[in-house]
C-alpha cells in the first residue's frame, strides 16, 4: 500500500495530491462507503474516487465508474450488475491523470 501511495503522491495534479492526503488519513477517520450512498450522491455515468472500502449495503441505481483501494466481493458484483465498473486507484490515475470530471467521495 505504501508503494501505491508514493505513486499517487508523485503526480503533480492537485486532485491526486488531495486523494493521497485522504488515503494517508488515520484509519479511525476513514469510513467505508455504501453503494446506496454513492447512488444518492452522484448521478448516472459518473466517475468517482472513494478513499476507503466500498461496501455493498443498498443498491446502485445507475451505472458509474468507481475507483477505490478496496471493494467487498458483493460490492463488485453489484457494481457490475448495474452496468458500472470497479477499478483500483492506480488504474483511475492512468485514465484520468489530471482528475478532471472525477469526484472524490469521503
Amino acid at each position: 500500500m505504501a508503494n501505491k501511495k508514493e505513486q499517487i503522491a508523485s503526480k503533480k495534479s492537485p486532485f491526486w495530491i488531495r486523494v493521497n492526503e485522504l488515503l494517508n488519513r488515520s484509519v479511525r477517520k476513514r469510513r467505508g462507503v455504501n453503494l446506496s450512498r454513492l447512488s444518492t450522491l452522484v448521478g448516472a455515468k459518473a466517475t468517482v474516487v472513494v478513499c476507503d472500502k466500498v461496501l455493498a449495503t443498498g443498491k446502485l441505481m445507475h451505472p458509474m465508474t468507481i475507483a477505490a483501494p478496496a471493494f467487498s466481493a458483493s460490492a463488485k458484483v453489484a457494481i457490475a450488475a448495474a452496468g458500472g465498473k470497479a477499478m483500483g486507484i492506480e488504474e483511475m490515475q492512468k485514465t484520468h491523470p489530471t482528475g478532471k470530471d472525477v469526484s472524490i467521495i469521503i
